[in-house]
Order: structure tokens, then sequence, then C-alpha cells
């Protein structure tokens, strides 16, 4: 058992570290598309307004790095020009994700019969994730993968995903934001790029000291959030004491308890340890992660169809792979903790009094962006 617990936490502190470059909440380059010859893939998303979780990591027996027989369909490249593409990430090479991505950049490459070639540049070589926006749009990077946090100065939209309690699964919220993919094409249209993917990851979680077994349990509760109003409110109509807390001093606020609670996936509770300091962690679905993979649009578009059918498909299936691989990390995660830490039952009850607090929340975020948009997602999650 100590040796499997090592084993999970290097691989997760990996992930962890990678993830925390690209987020999720509000809180140089090459070219394009040449012929011959951009995303950041912090593709899980992310605690904190960072990236895609302070702690989605790989636990021992998960190998994600890409399967066989994926949704990428050959075609006859023989007329067509070569083309190399970059997909530029601030995230680690460490991590999983980037052996699914690099997994099914080579797919691409043996279907187009080495003609279209999507090249791998992580670990924030070409920037960090607000640089690499801005080169995608500018177009001198042609592929982006990230969390959608970092594209909130440029589309206050992406406020969008800080609607609390819409889904009531991760598979809901799985089908639910990818649907949601053409509603949100014109926004990144308007910001010169094309939107190839869309995923959700995972939820937040709630880890506490505190035994949440009927919402009144909520009441006083002190837990620590990032910088996002809208999240500070959700937990304030739920009765709870949000405060903003910097993560790096989150462990020891928990340990002495400065704040009874976080929100942050399992894998973060395990890579930073706080099933240490923390009782209880229950799975809630508040706040989803969601990333994106886009390329500029003016590159998109002298692509031919062929080209730009496999980018969207090799996109899709990223965030497939992703979203499948962190339900096995998140496993791996809960079995590592063992006993270390009780789940708690995230119940039909506490999941309608958080809907109850999140309604207000949905109308000040109609407010600021758009009640259309905001309605759409609604019902993407099947909210009438």
């Amino acid at each position: 058992m100590k040796a499997k617990k090592i084993l999970v936490g290097a691989l997760s502190m990996a992930m962890v570290l990678s993830m925390a470059a690209c987020g999720s909440g509000n809180d140089s380059t090459t070219a394009a598309a040449t012929t011959a010859g951009s995303t950041t893939a912090a593709a899980t998303t992310a605690a904190e307004g960072t990236t895609a979780a302070e702690g989605t990591t790989a636990a021992e027996g998960t190998t994600a790095a890409g399967s066989t027989g994926s949704g990428i369909e050959a075609i006859d490249a023989s007329n067509l020009d070569p083309v190399e593409i970059v997909i530029a990430s601030s995230a680690s090479s460490t991590n999983e994700m980037y052996g699914i991505q690099q997994a099914l950049a080579d797919e691409v490459k043996e279907k187009t019969g080495g003609k279209l070639t999507i090249k791998l540049s992580w670990d924030g070589v070409l920037g960090g994730d607000g640089e690499l926006a801005e080169s995608c749009m500018a177009g001198s990077i042609g592929m982006i993968s990230m969390a959608t946090s970092p594209l909130l100065s440029y589309m206050p939209e992406i406020a969008v995903f800080d609607m609390p309690a819409v889904f009531d699964s991760a598979e809901s919220a799985y089908e639910g934001v990818k649907a949601f993919k053409d509603t949100f094409q014109s926004i990144f249209n308007d910001k010169q790029m094309q939107l190839l993917g869309l995923g959700f990851t995972n939820f937040r979680g709630l880890s506490t000291n505190v035994k949440i077994e009927k919402p009144e349990d909520f009441q006083g509760m002190t837990i620590r959030v990032m910088e996002n109003k809208y999240h500070t409110a959700f937990w304030e109509n739920l009765g709870a004491k949000p405060t903003p807390l910097a993560f790096s001093d989150l462990y020891m606020a928990l340990q002495q308890g400065l704040v009874q609670a976080q929100d942050n996936p399992i894998t973060a509770v395990y890579a930073s340890k706080f099933y240490e300091v923390q009782d209880y962690y229950m799975p809630v679905t508040a706040f989803p992660f969601i990333s994106v993979i886009a390329i500029n649009k003016e590159t998109y578009d002298s692509l031919p169809a062929e080209y730009q059918q496999i980018l969207n498909q090799f996109s899709e299936e990223f965030m497939k792979q992703v979203y499948e691989a962190t339900a096995q990390i998140d496993q791996n995660a809960y079995d590592a903790i063992g006993d270390g830490i009780t789940t708690l039952e995230f119940t039909d009850d506490l999941f309608k009094a958080m809907q109850e607090a999140a309604k207000p929340v949905w109308e000040t975020i109609k407010t600021d962006i758009g009640a259309d948009l905001a309605e759409a997602y609604l019902k993407a999650g099947g909210v009438q």
C-alpha cells in the first residue's frame, strides 16, 4: 500500500502542477499552418482560475495515453498539400493529457498519409494561457487547448460556465457541454477563432470538516473559494461563509481551522494531502471544469474541408478521452486515499438546495452576459 501511494503521488503531482496552468473560474510562436509544416491542452478543468484542477492526477493503473479505435476517420489526402499545425499548451508534458493528445496527433498523421501533422508544444514554451490565447487570435499560433477561464478576459460570455448547479451528474454535464459547442461558435468566431472542441472534465467537489447531511448543515460553514463573485454569491446563498484564499495557503488554513472546507476535485484533495486535515469529501455537482480546443479562424478557413473535418474529430476525441480518463483517475485517487477521508452522499435534497441557491446567481449572470446565452446553457443542462 505504501509503494502504491508513492507512485500515485508522483504521477498525481505531475498532473496537478500542469493543470494549475490553465484554469477554470474567474478569478512564442510558430507558423499557424504551413504547407510542408497551437493549443493549450491543460484539458482537465481547473481548480482555481487556473487550470484543469489543482490536482487531477494520474494514479496507479491508469494509462490514458490515447486509445486505438477513435472517432478519427482516415481520408484520402493524396491530392492535398502537406500541412503542419502547432498545438500549444501551458500545461506540463508529464501529465496524462499530453499522452492522450500526442497519441491522437499520431493517429491524425497516420490517417492522412502523413499529410497533416499536429505538433504538440506544451510546458508553456510558447507562453502562458493569456499569451497563447492572444497569439491564436492573431494567427501566430495555430491552435490552443486550455481551460475556459483564461479566455474570460477576451470573452465575457465565458462566465456562463460559472452558472452553478446546472447539471446533476457528470454524464449530463459531458453531454450538455458537448452539445453547447455550436451555441458558442459565433463567440469564438468574433475573436478570430474557430471552436473545435468544448468539453466537460469533472466537478470541483467539496472537502470539509462539517458532516453535511442536509441543506441546513451548510449554515455558517467557512469555506475557502477562488476569487469569483459568482462562486462567492452561491455559497453565501447556501448559508456558508465563503472567503477567498490563495491555494498555496489552503492546507495551513484548513489545518489551523481558519476555514472548514474547500471545493476542488478529489484528485486535488489527494495530491495536496487535504485528507490529512479534512474529515469528509462530497462529490457535489455545482461548478464544472470546462476546456476548449480552438484554432485561428483564418488558418481554419484556409484548410481543405478534409483537414477541417479531421481537426474537429481530433478535438472531439480528445475531449472524450480526457473525460473518460479523468473518471478513472478520480477513482484511483479515492482508492489511494482509502479510509483517510469519509465520502458523503450527495443527495437529491442537497442538489435541490443548491439549485435554489444558484437561481439568483443565474439571474446575475443573465444580466452580465445576456439572457439568451444563459438560457441556452440552462437548456443544455435540462433546466426548464
